[in-house]
């Protein structure tokens, strides 16, 4: 029993590499958008370049050479004998558009970490971390009061979710496995509202302090079934399901009257209300998700999703919140030109991807649903005697509308990846 020991050492460095990039990218706010404002955040994409560089598809996709964590059944793709790793950073360039003004902001953060490995030839797991949400805004409402006049409200918030998961599957027939993640949802948003009144000295300003805290366990089960067809076709079907959900979160806020200005030093008078850890709880609506895929051996692979989510019974401490129910659906492949690794031609052995997703958001403002599309495509790049590739995945999109005052999100996407896949317990030939 032995592996390539150089390979997998290097394997190591690399992972070392992309936690130490990741800390560093994660110290910076990882989202800038207005629409983070509300319910959990904005929720994260399929950072994933392999399945983001296809419109997200996932729920019917497996790969013996890539961890999908975005169906728990897909774990059954991997053979006997591999050890399967990914992980990848992402960036995004956005404009921020209204009737007015734009403004353009962009941020890096570590995109994922996952590892992939058989236990049985029946029992398959994986695990990770992925980001869940992001909350990162800046808002400036500028108003004239009766009786008050000009007034300034600042909104600003940071921080958002992730999830740190174990997930398996169980092979029930050569066509059919079913599996379930087990997921700890983690993080901490801080987010602070200033009342300024620029036109006054005998009145105080008020800044409102909010920090919440969430930790617990989150779970979804899945399925999928694959059926082979004449003419090394392949058909596959994916579910899956997360039922609703109670996540334990800890809320404190801390509102003080003050001196001075926004963004200026703040000469705190008074502490007008505190309150310090009331334990509540977030209530996660049920999810559905199905897909649908066609493929041919590795040439070539086409998958389709749809999701609908129950956003409209997400409850905040027992209180129902004014967001919709979501709806995403998902249409994306890939092409392979040449199945044969000895090939000359580099080029031809480059995967191709690409996709579309179309969303309606949990979000509607003044009677304007948020919708957000977005056109994917990408690359794998494969690394030299090995079946180890790099991924390169591009989105560009719009979110929202700057109809009725609103604001409208044009960004562009990147997602860059490393998928490792090691041969365990093969013993080494030398001439």
């Amino acid at each position: 029993m032995s592996i390539n020991n150089r390979s997998f050492i290097n394997y190591i460095f690399l992972f070392i590499f992309l936690v130490l990039a990741g800390r560093e990218a994660q110290s910076q706010i990882a989202v800038n958008s207005p629409y983070s404002r509300y319910g959990v955040g904005d929720l994260a994409t399929r950072q994933n370049a392999y399945n983001f560089s296809m419109g997200g598809v996932a729920f019917a996709i497996s790969n013996p050479n890539f961890i999908n964590p975005f169906n728990p059944a897909a774990n059954h793709a991997y053979d006997s004998l591999s050890f399967v790793f990914t992980g990848g950073v992402a960036s995004q360039l956005a404009e921020l558009r209204n009737n007015e003004m734009t403004s353009n902001t962009n941020f890096i953060t570590l995109g994922y970490l996952l590892f992939g490995f058989p236990v049985t030839k029946w029992f398959k797991m994986s695990f990770g971390i992925n980001p869940y949400s992001n909350v990162g805004y800046n808002i400036i409402d500028k108003k004239y009061l009766e009786d008050i006049g000009n007034t300034n409200f600042y909104y600003e918030g940071s921080g958002g979710l992730n999830e740190v998961f174990f997930s398996f599957s169980i092979q029930l027939h050569k066509n059919l496995s079913v599996g379930m993640k087990s997921s700890y949802l983690f993080g901490k948003s801080n987010m602070s509202r200033y009342i300024i009144f620029p036109d006054s000295i005998y009145m105080l300003n008020m800044k409102i302090d909010n920090y919440v805290q969430v930790g617990d366990m989150y779970f979804e089960i899945g399925a999928q079934y694959e059926k082979k067809l004449k003419n090394d076709l392949k058909l596959g079907i994916g579910l899956v399901y997360a039922p609703t959900q109670n996540i334990r979160t800890t809320d404190s806020y801390l509102v003080r009257n003050f001196f001075g200005g926004y963004n200026s030093v703040e000469l705190y008078r008074d502490t007008i209300a505190n309150s310090i850890k009331n334990r509540g709880d977030l209530t996660f609506p049920q999810k559905y998700g199905a897909g649908i895929m066609l493929k041919k051996s590795n040439r070539w692979m086409v998958a389709a999703d749809y999701e609908w989510q129950d956003w409209s019974n997400f409850k905040v401490y027992g209180m129902n919140d004014s967001l919709q129910n979501s709806m995403r659906f998902s249409l994306g492949g890939e092409y392979l030109p040449n199945t044969n690794s000895s090939t000359r031609s580099y080029f031809e052995r480059v995967t191709y991807r690409m996709g579309i997703r179309l969303s309606r958001t949990y979000l509607m403002m003044r009677d304007t649903k948020i919708n957000e599309f977005g056109i994917s495509f990408g690359f794998g790049l494969p690394l030299p005697r090995s079946y180890s590739t790099i991924n390169l995945g591009i989105e560009i999109g719009r979110r929202g509308t700057t109809a009725n005052d609103l604001i409208q999100e044009n960004f562009v996407k990147f997602t860059l990846g490393i998928a490792l896949k090691e041969r365990w317990f093969i013993k080494s030939k030398y001439n």
